[in-house]
């Protein structure tokens, strides 16, 4: 029975952390995570193809290291598992700003702080949902942030089109939206 309960409160614990390290993210790195969060908003399947491509190399790399028989080539192999999951949450940081910025259309406007946190526990719920958050949202969604955060981190923003204004939360008044308001 005692396995169960950490079980059970290891993820409940998971669940009220996240939120967290999506706005200490936000807090920490905002102009890389702003990177992210162009990336994902603007150009999401070519962060998808990078972070297909970059996913690939790590898991090879992890799966090779993590089958050797040395405990320093096991120790690299969790040591770029790690990497690769910090990746991942600069990315999913982008995601929950963008989230947090979609919500914030939906209802009264509410401080982008709460509106980052709903982000994230929306991302969260989401990926939560089974079978499909598990197999189908999720692992699609890492990857796509993954690709988001190594060109947030490599600073390669996409070239804005001319006719196109500025959606980024910083340089534009109102932020423009890609969907239509039903009245």
């Amino acid at each position: 029975m005692a396995d169960v309960y950490i079980v059970t409160f290891s993820v409940i614990g998971i669940l009220i952390s996240f939120p967290g390290l999506v706005v200490a993210l936000n807090l920490l790195l905002p102009r890389t995570v702003e990177r992210a969060y162009i990336r994902l908003n603007r150009t999401p399947v070519k962060s998808f193809i990078l972070g297909a491509l970059v996913t690939l190399v790590i898991g090879v790399w992890v799966a090779a290291l993590a089958g050797a028989p040395s405990g320093a080539l096991k120790g690299i192999a969790a040591v770029s598992a790690v990497i690769g999951l910090g990746l991942s949450s600069i990315g999913v940081a982008g995601l929950a700003r963008l989230l947090g910025e979609r919500i914030s259309f939906l209802g009264e406007t509410r401080s982008e702080l709460v509106n980052l946190v709903g982000g994230a526990v929306i991302y969260e719920l989401a990926c939560l949902a089974p079978p499909v958050g598990w197999f189908l949202f999720l692992p699609l969604s890492v990857v796509t942030t993954v690709g988001a955060a190594v060109f947030a981190l490599l600073r390669w923003v996409p070239r804005q089109k001319q006719e196109e204004p500025d959606t980024a939360p910083h340089l534009a008044a109102a932020p423009q939206t890609d969907y239509v308001e039903w009245s």
